[in-house]
This record gives C-alpha cells, sequence and structure tokens, in this order.
C-alpha cells in the first residue's frame, strides 16, 4: 500500500484495551509516515488524548443504536472520508460491518463470530489463547498488513517515585467494569490508608457509573478523602494520577492510565484476570494476585467456580495490600 494513503483505525471500546494498543497506533506511524490517520472510537474514549497519534479522531454519534437508520447513516459520513484503508483493532460484526458500509476498499481486521465475511482480509482473533499479551495481539494485525515484526516499544513509566516531585496523594480507584473484578476490600483499604497517611489527600477516582461509592466517601466524614468519582475527564485523571504518588486499582481502566500513561507506581489486583494477558506495561506496576486456585486465571466476566464466588480476590488480604503501599510510600 502506498504510504500516503488515508486510513481510520476503529479502536477498542474499553479505555484499558485502547491504552493497549498504543504500541499499534505508534508502529502504525512509523509503518506511514505520510499517510492521514484517523481514529474512530467509542464514546466513552471522546476525551482521551490521540492528539500524538492521530490528526484527527473521530466519535461514533451517541444515536447509533444497533443496525438502524443511524448506523447506515454514519456509514454514508465515513463514506465521504474517501478513506484507502481501515484496520479494526474490534472483532465485532458490527464494527466490520460499518466498514463495508462505508465502502472502504480495503477493510482489515481481526476474524470472529462472522466479522470476517466484511473484511477483504483478516487474521483470526485469538484471544487469551494466544498465549501473548494483548498489545502484542493488536501488533500482529500491523506485521499482517505490513509483512514486517513490529515489537512492544520500551514501556511507559516515571521512573521510581520522587516524593520531592509528586504531590502528597494517594489515588484509589475501587471500581471496574466488570464487577467480578472488584476487590471486596476496597472499601476497608480507603478507611485504612486513610488513617495511616493523615498528611496525604486520598483521591477517590471513578467514572459516574460507580457513584454507589459517594456514600461510602461520605460515611468516612475525613476533609482529607476527595471524592472525584465521575468528576475527571480521562485527561484530567490522567494528570491527577500523574502528580500523585501512588494509584491502587482493580483490573480496570484505570490501572491502565495510571500505569501505563501517567507512569506513577501502580498497584493493581488481579482477580478472574490473566496478568500476562492485560496487565499494565508501566514500568512501576505492581501486581497483587491470587495463589494457589486451580480456577485462576479464567479471564470470565462470571464466577460458578466450586471455590466460591470472587475466591481469587478474596484470597488477597487487605493486609497484603497495605503492605504493598507502605513499601512504596515508606512511613
Amino acid at each position: 500500500m502506498p504510504k500516503n494513503h488515508k486510513i481510520l483505525v476503529r479502536t477498542p471500546n474499553w479505555i484499558g484495551d485502547h491504552v493497549m494498543a498504543q504500541p499499534f497506533y505508534s508502529s502504525l506511524v512509523k509503518a506511514y509516515p505520510q499517510s492521514e490517520i484517523h481514529f474512530l472510537s467509542s464514546e466513552a474514549l471522546s476525551t482521551f488524548d490521540d492528539s500524538s497519534f492521530s490528526q484527527a479522531k473521530k466519535i461514533l454519534p451517541k444515536n447509533i443504536k444497533g443496525l438502524g437508520a443511524t448506523f447506515f447513516l454514519f456509514a454514508k459520513e465515513l463514506e465521504k472520508e474517501k478513506y484507502d484503508l481501515a484496520l479494526s483493532l474490534t472483532s465485532s460484526l458490527s464494527s466490520s460491518l460499518l466498514l463495508r458500509a462505508a465502502k472502504i476498499p480495503l477493510r482489515v481486521g481481526f476474524a470472529q463470530g462472522g466479522s470476517g465475511l466484511f473484511f477483504t482480509d483478516s487474521i483470526k482473533w485469538k484471544g487469551i489463547r494466544g498465549n501473548k499479551h494483548k498489545s502484542e495481539i493488536y501488533l500482529d494485525l500491523l506485521n499482517f498488513i505490513t509483512g514486517k515484526q513490529w515489537a512492544l516499544s520500551g514501556k511507559k513509566g516515571g521512573g521510581k517515585v520522587n516524593t520531592e516531585t509528586r504531590d502528597k496523594r494517594i489515588v484509589l480507584a475501587p471500581g471496574a467494569s466488570i464487577a467480578l473484578r472488584v476487590w471486596p476490600y476496597f472499601g476497608a483499604l480507603i478507611s485504612e490508608l486513610a488513617k495511616t497517611y493523615t498528611d496525604y489527600e486520598i483521591a477517590i477516582v471513578g467514572s459516574f457509573t460507580e457513584s454507589y461509592w459517594h456514600a461510602e466517601i461520605e460515611r468516612l466524614k475525613l476533609t482529607h478523602v476527595k471524592d472525584w468519582i465521575g468528576r475527571t475527564s480521562l485527561v484530567e485523571l490522567i494528570a491527577l494520577c500523574r502528580s500523585s504518588a501512588v494509584v491502587v486499582a482493580n483490573d480496570s481502566g484505570v490501572a491502565h492510565l495510571a500505569g501505563t500513561e501517567a507512569g506513577v507506581p501502580t498497584v493493581v489486583i488481579f482477580g478472574p484476570g490473566d496478568p500476562a494477558y492485560i496487565r499494565p506495561l508501566g514500568d512501576e506496576v505492581y501486581l497483587e494476585t491470587p495463589v494457589g486456585l486451580a480456577c485462576h486465571p479464567c479471564e470470565k466476566a462470571y464466577c460458578h467456580e466450586k471455590y466460591g464466588y470472587q475466591a481469587c480476590l478474596l484470597s488477597i488480604s487487605l493486609d497484603k495490600v497495605i503492605s504493598r503501599v507502605k513499601a512504596i510510600l515508606p512511613l
């Protein structure tokens, strides 16, 4: 393909996946330095700063529901852009159909569940069965279209924590997009860290869908515990994390924003997820994982194992996570 073509990238929908796709985006720019590259993202990523990778970014209109009239009207809008190539990092049938309806001549993506029908070329989506990090799986698509092997570049990260250049703030992200991945001791962690680090601001962050934490935070009645849930854009959240001493998060989008994008020391509490597949790639990411459970990791959104609901997360004690924070921020 000529180096100066117009390329549309259908990005992943989830924040964590979008961050894990950053090596793909940066390598794509290197592969096609003269091409105009646009991102087609979900509304959830509308405030994510992709300016270092793309000259333009398009957001799916909020009113697109299913495969109705608005879906095909949006395809017509995309058709006007006259893209030469579309690359889809999602393996959904609707994404591949949208690119086909937009009459983009070359459409390359991951085939799964029939989505390959609407691509001109595709490779099978292997997911966790690929036995590699998801960032590398995304790069496989670029390897496929360029015939070259693109490797993960150096990890992002802020290096060792310097408390003299960071604010005295601990960021806690108690939520997750999948309820099964929410560590059940997070409420107790907020309380204990607030009592232990009295001269630190304890900032609680998350999306507006996690508003149920407002009552828990209010109950503590501690002036140095700040409720930021649903009150930051993604850019603001990254900036907040970057200026903080440490972040503690579930296996969630915030973990990737903090550990990879912000480069801040980040403690990630893993339950059903497989760290080898989806861990943040920052230089100072510390993992708390279950030990000795035959069902872990399962990468599932539900739990029907004989060990009991959330046995994986319940095996990670409050003391263990607090000890990890103290190792990063000695008293």
